[in-house]
């Protein structure tokens, strides 16, 4: 019999302690433990780790089909994707903010599980839009936009350890967690 995972809030130091939407993918993506994984983009990463922290444990459970879905985005329209959820919150934030402030804003201005996955959805399509080639940001890159499916930097060689913690890995924890 599988186990389903549950998904909690917060960043988790090994699988033993739990997991995040992030933590969930960098597993099912063969990377490092992590919050962060690599085939995922910074600004989609910090939309699911704020949606994931924001959810009820219901909305989370409800979000377990993100995990694999945000896999391969690492080469999306990060200024699309704040714009985006700056618009969707009805935020207005100043431009010499980083990035990640602004997602971690607007999400934050949102409640609602229903409302939070839908805005996940909608990250996730501009995503996949652009990674079709229809975003102008992609056509200047043309067919070298990007390899999907490629390793992180950190993986181990690919020798099977993702997400143990005796193969020397560093869980890396990012700020975009509220728990």
């Amino acid at each position: 019999m599988s186990r389903v995972p549950r998904l909690d809030r917060g960043w988790h130091q090994t699988p033993a302690d739990g997991c995040c939407l992030m933590e969930l993918t960098s597993v099912l993506a063969g990377e490092v433990w992590s919050d962060r994984p690599a085939c995922v983009h910074p600004v989609l990463a910090c939309v699911a780790r704020c949606v994931n922290d924001q959810s009820t444990e219901e909305g989370r459970r409800r979000l377990l089909p993100f995990a694999t879905r945000v896999i391969g985005t690492e080469n999306a329209p990060g200024e699309r994707l704040i714009a985006h959820c700056a618009r969707r919150a009805g935020i207005v934030a100043p431009r010499w903010w980083p990035r990640g402030w602004v997602v971690v804003k607007a999400v934050r201005a949102m409640s609602g599980d229903d409302v939070l996955r839908r805005l996940l959805d909608e990250c996730v399509a501009l995503c996949r839009e652009a990674s079709l080639g229809t975003s102008d940001e992609q056509a200047p890159r043309g067919a070298a936009g990007g390899r999907l499916g490629h390793r992180a930097a950190g993986h181990a060689g690919g020798r099977g350890t993702a997400g143990d913690p005796r193969a020397g890995q560093v869980p890396r924890r990012h700020h975009a967690h509220t728990g």
